[in-house]
Order: C-alpha cells, then sequence, then structure tokens
C-alpha cells in the first residue's frame, strides 16, 4: 500500500507523547514547534492542537518534533524512550488503555495490536508472525512515500517495551532482527517477556473488569465533553469562515466597482462605503502622495450619519511627509507600515490635529496605497467610542482591500491623465479652428463659463458642473470635418451647405466616444443644437427630452453668438439679446432657465466674460430685421458660427 508525503496518518496521541515527555525532562515543550511555522499556520494554540487525541498531524511532523527533540536532550534514542513513557505514564489513552489491560496478556495484546496501530497510525501494516505465552515476532511494514525515518521503528521498540508493565510485569525485552530504515524490507521484532501467573491473571480479571465498567462511564462523559468542545470549536471555525467569505464578497464587490467605473469623484467614495460598512467603522478616507510639493494631501473621505458632513472639513487638509517622525499619516505613507489600533491612546498622537481634535476617534486604522512599487498615499477609517458592532479585523484582509483601492486609484489615475490629455488636444483643435477666424475666437471659452455661472445658479452639483465647463469647451469640436469653405462663407449658405454644417454635432460625437464620457457630457456636443419646441437637429429633441446641461449650453451658446460679431451683422447689445432670448422662452430655450439667465446678465454676474467680446472689426449697417447668412431664419437665434 502507498500512500503521499504531507497527508494526515498520525493521530496527535504521537505528538502528545512527545510532547509530555519533553515537558517532564525539558521543561520547554515549545522549542519542539521549531520548523513547523508552515504546517501549523492558522492554528491559535499550536501546543493545545498537537495534544488533542482526536487531531491527526502528517508524518513530516512528527518527524520534525523527534528531531528536535533528538537536539534538545541531546539523546540519539530519544523516539525510543517518549514510546516507552507513553506506556509507563499511561500516555497510550484511556481507550488503548481499557482495550489492552482487558485481555487476559500480553500475548493477547500482542495478538491484536494491528487493530490497535490501525486506531492511531496509518503509516504503516503490522504483521504478527507466531506468539507464545512470552514471546512473539512482528513486522512492521512501513508505507511507501512517506516522510519517515529510525525515529519511528523507535518509538514503537519502546511501545512493545513497556507493554507488559501493564500487567504488573518488567519490562519487555525488544530484539530488532532486521530494520527497514537499514535496507530490509520491513523492520522486524523479537519480543520476550515474564509469563503471567494464573493466580495473578484470575486476580486482575475481576479487578480489571471493575475498572472497565468504570471506565466505560468515564469514557462516556469524556466523550460528552469532548463533543460540546468541538462543537463549540467547529461554531467558532464556521464564524471565521463566514467572516472570511464577506471579507472575499467586499474584496470581490470592490473589484467590480474598480472595474465598472474610473472617475475619481464616483470611485473613490463607492470604495470607501464598502470598506467602512464592512469593518465596522464609522470614517474613511483617502489621502494621496502630490510628490511636487512632497505631501500628503486629502482627496476624499465618506462617514456614517453625521460623520457624513464633517469629513468635509477635511477638505484642504494635507501634511508634509518630511513630518514622518511625528505625523502618523506621514509614517505610514513613507515606511509603508500599517497602523492598526483598537485603542488610540496607546499610540501617543498629538491630541490638537484636526482628525484627532476633532473627531475624537477611539479606534483607528491607516494603510498603505501601494501601485507600481511605490506608496501613492494611505487609506484610514476610524470608529469613535460610542459606535458599536466593529469586526473583527484581519491584517491580511485590510491589506488586500488597500491593494485593491490602490489599484483602482492608480488605474483612474492614468485614465483621467488619458482623458485630460484627449481632452487638451481637442481643445486646441477646436481653438485653432476659431482663431482662424477673428470672428468666432474665444467663443467656446466664453460659453463655457457663461454655462458654468448659469449651472451654479440653479443649483447642479459640482460633478455636473465639471461635466458642463468641459464639455461646453469643445461643444462645436465637430466643426472640425466641415469644409473651411462653408464655415467662413461671407454670404448667405445654400441649403446643401446648411445640410453639411448641420452634421457638425454628430461629428463630434463621433470624436469624443473614445473619452469614454458620461451621456450628459456627449449630449452637449451632439444636442447643443436642438430646440425647446422640437424643431432643432439632429434628432429634433424637445422640452426636457432635452438633457438640462444641453439646455443651458444652447442658451449661453446662443447669447454669445448674438452678441458678438460676424463677418454679416454686428454683435447685438446685451438688452436687445436679452430681449431676444426672452421673445423665443418656451420656444428656443427652456422657460425655466430664461428668467435666470436674465436676471444672472442683468445682475452683472457675468460682466467679466462680456468684457470679453472683441469689438467689431469693420462697422457695418445691419437692419435689425436682417436674416442670419447660413439659417434663412429671423435674426441670430440659429446662430452657426
Amino acid at each position: 500500500m502507498q500512500n503521499q508525503a504531507g497527508k494526515r496518518h498520525n493521530n496527535c496521541l504521537n505528538t502528545l507523547a512527545i510532547i509530555d515527555y519533553i515537558s517532564r525532562h525539558n521543561g520547554r515543550p515549545k522549542d519542539l514547534l521549531y520548523g513547523l511555522e508552515k504546517e501549523l499556520h492558522g492554528q491559535p494554540d499550536p501546543l493545545s492542537f498537537l495534544k488533542d487525541i482526536n487531531n491527526w498531524v502528517s508524518s513530516d511532523v512528527c518527524n520534525k518534533m523527534y528531531a528536535n527533540a533528538r537536539l534538545m536532550t541531546n539523546d540519539p534514542r530519544v523516539a525510543f524512550k517518549i514510546g516507552y513513557e507513553s506506556v509507563i505514564y499511561k500516555r497510550l489513552g484511556y481507550v488503548d488503555k481499557i482495550f489492552i489491560r482487558a485481555l487476559s496478556s500480553p500475548r493477547q495484546a500482542v495478538k491484536r495490536v494491528k487493530r490497535i496501530n490501525g486506531k492511531f497510525n496509518r503509516n504503516k501494516d503490522i504483521e504478527i508472525k507466531w506468539t507464545s505465552r512470552t514471546s512473539a515476532l512482528v513486522r512492521l511494514r512501513w508505507y511507501e512515500g512517506l516522510n519517515l525515518n529510525n525515529d519511528f521503528c523507535l518509538v514503537n521498540q519502546g511501545i512493545y517495551s513497556a507493554l507488559p508493565t501493564m500487567w504488573g510485569l518488567p519490562p519487555g525485552k525488544v530484539t530488532e532482527t532486521r530494520c527497514h530504515f537499514n535496507g530490509a524490507p520491513y523492520c522486524e521484532f523479537d519480543l520476550n517477556w515474564e509469563e503471567l501467573a494464573f493466580l495473578k491473571r484470575f486476580k486482575m480479571f475481576f479487578s480489571y473488569k471493575k475498572e472497565l465498567a468504570s471506565n466505560t462511564i468515564n469514557e462516556i462523559e469524556q466523550s460528552k465533553l469532548l463533543l460540546e468542545k468541538k462543537y463549540s470549536e467547529v461554531e467558532a471555525l464556521n464564524s471565521r469562515l463566514q467572516q472570511k467569505i464577506d471579507q472575499l464578497l467586499s474584496i470581490q464587490q470592490t473589484s467590480q466597482t474598480i472595474l465598472s467605473e474610473i472617475n475619481y469623484s464616483i470611485l473613490l467614495p463607492a470604495i470607501l462605503n464598502i470598506f467602512i460598512n464592512e469593518i465596522g467603522y464609522t470614517r474613511g478616507l483617502i489621502m494621496l502622495v502630490d510628490y511636487d510639493s512632497n505631501t500628503l494631501k486629502f482627496i476624499d473621505g465618506v462617514g456614517i450619519g453625521n460623520d457624513a458632513e464633517n469629513i468635509k472639513s477635511l477638505r484642504g487638509y494635507s501634511v508634509p511627509l518630511s513630518r514622518n517622525a511625528d505625523n502618523l499619516l506621514a509614517k505610514v505613507a513613507t515606511t509603508g507600515k500599517p497602523v492598526i489600533a483598537d485603542d488610540i491612546s496607546d499610540l501617543e498622537l498629538n491630541p490638537d490635529n484636526i482628525i484627532i481634535n476633532q473627531f475624537n476617534p477611539k479606534s483607528i486604522i491607516v494603510l498603505p496605497l501601494m501601485a507600481q512599487g511605490k506608496i501613492i498615499g494611505i487609506l484610514g477609517a476610524d470608529r469613535h467610542s460610542e459606535a458599536n458592532n466593529q469586526a473583527v479585523l484581519d491584517k491580511e484582509y485590510l491589506l488586500g482591500f488597500a491593494n485593491q483601492i490602490a489599484l483602482a486609484i492608480e488605474n483612474a489615475r492614468m485614465f483621467k491623465e488619458l482623458k485630460d490629455g484627449f481632452f487638451s488636444t481637442m481643445q486646441a483643435l477646436a481653438g485653432a479652428l476659431e482663431a482662424k477666424d477673428a470672428y468666432t475666437r474665444g467663443h467656446s471659452e466664453r460659453v463655457s463659463s457663461y454655462s458654468v455661472l448659469l449651472a451654479k445658479k440653479i443649483g447642479l452639483s459640482e460633478i455636473e458642473v465639471e461635466h458642463i465647463r468641459r464639455t461646453s469647451l469643445v461643444h462645436d469640436i465637430g466643426k472640425i470635418g466641415i469644409s473651411k469653405q462653408i464655415l467662413h462663407k461671407n454670404s448667405q449658405l445654400m441649403d446643401h451647405e446648411i445640410e453639411h454644417i448641420r452634421r457638425h454635432p454628430e461629428i463630434g460625437e463621433n470624436i469624443i466616444k473614445p473619452l469614454n464620457l458620461s451621456p450628459d457630457e456627449i449630449s452637449i456636443v451632439k444636442h447643443h443644437h436642438e430646440r425647446y419646441d422640437g424643431s432643432g437637429y439632429p434628432e429634433g429633441l424637445s422640452n426636457i427630452a432635452i438633457p438640462v446641461h444641453v439646455r443651458i449650453v444652447t442658451l449661453c451658446d446662443a447669447f454669445d453668438a448674438m452678441t458678438s460679431d460676424r463677418p454679416y451683422r454686428k454683435g447685438l447689445p446685451v438688452p436687445r439679446a436679452l430681449g431676444l432670448i426672452e421673445q423665443e422662452s418656451g420656444i428656443q430655450f427652456d422657460p425655466d432657465l430664461v428668467p435666470l439667465f436674465v436676471d444672472m446678465i442683468n445682475q452683472g454676474e457675468a460682466e467679466e466674460i462680456i468684457s470679453q467680446v472683441a469689438p467689431p472689426v469693420k462697422e457695418q449697417n445691419i437692419p435689425e430685421n436682417s436674416t442670419d447668412s447660413t439659417t434663412g431664419n429671423t435674426e441670430v437665434l440659429q446662430h452657426f458660427k
């Protein structure tokens, strides 16, 4: 029969015997564990595990423990003595003792030794060649593929030598006639012991019968206690397993968030909320290293309940990395060593620090964020003294979570750099396009500025305002695909030229698609010529089917077009332009936005932007009822620039 090394073939009765022997003769049983860190990884109390006869270990573990015992005692035959004393000190276990002593003599015990061996060792077969009242010949056939040596042979010799003492006889004599570990196919023992007298055997029979009954009751009681203990252990293991499953699920959830989102403003709060909810903390923050200023800067933070608003007070907070000697955040960001503290009073932190002073945390976690072999920042979390339901913190899990967040940040950063570069290129192209025409120079920048003011006035979020600011700068990027002759034509456009120029929103949409922009951003480029009444293009959207971002830019675009000079007309005075916008309220423009925009202009909120409009290149007498040469529709409200 063959078995693979590393499997558990040895009951911990064997390791218990080693531990007990070293405890009696050396006093340092923990030294037996040297070199077993890998095999015993995850055991909170390795010695207790190795002393529990309900557990099993591999032959590798026993092998190492025998080797450590030899070194500790400087005795090459210590394994023999371990086996011998396991019987003398009744360390075969109460089940073995009952089983063996219930038999009438050592001879009967030897005959059944194969059955006994199978209960506590799975590393060999035992063959009984012959027995007599005072002797026997036993062969041990060791399984192949196991990490075994002569210590396993010696410990068996010790057990057979001490076996007769269980009947009150002197130790037996064990002669090894053949040894597997010296090249023989098996180990062979010639056993000899004194004969057990009949009268003594008769008296012992009744004594052992009584002992058997008593031990059976004790066995039942011990089994009951053992079952209770094992049930508690299984329950604890199940709890730990469930915690690990929850942790893996949260990391998976974070990974999914990373894969589905690359916008900092959405990504960071999402993964921070997952993090603090999983570990039972009340606040979380991310600070990133600014290599130009050599500082650690607050980027984003989240909180639960009132802490959601309080965390905003950290905006603008930064720490010089040079303060790594007296600032915990800077220390983690420079050393890469995490800090996990259930009670921050042990850390001797500066009470005047804004986080300590304002948030009064009780527990704190600070983890390094590592990406591409360098520290890019820290992930922090804390909980105040009143917080409940703190999860059990696992350092490996926390660092794994931090690595996922670092990966997310690095991916988002690289994409942001790529997108910023692309945006800058497009903005430069749009600027170059406008620069070729003195009449449209600066138009996109002014449209963007007007749009940002109006977006803030109606209460859009910072993210939405930023979308409007950036995308309105390139709202006419599609004109790159329009013929210069048409764009710069000083006379009225033909129908086919009008149809050609009306393609520029969709051309612009195709240009910006690789940027993975939001639908609202794309719609500014594609739909800024839609009209509120549905008569615009390219899709004829109307009313609220036109996104509010588009309605804002459309209004601001028209106003700047009307107040700017064109080759075919002079820019309108602001009051007249506002009058025309009010006239088109509900027709071309959103009727809810028009009064807000008019008020914004009349209150002087956009005075600086209006002042940027260039004076006319040459005076032209254009009647007020003239038509826009690019549209044929009344006035400049169609404003093809």
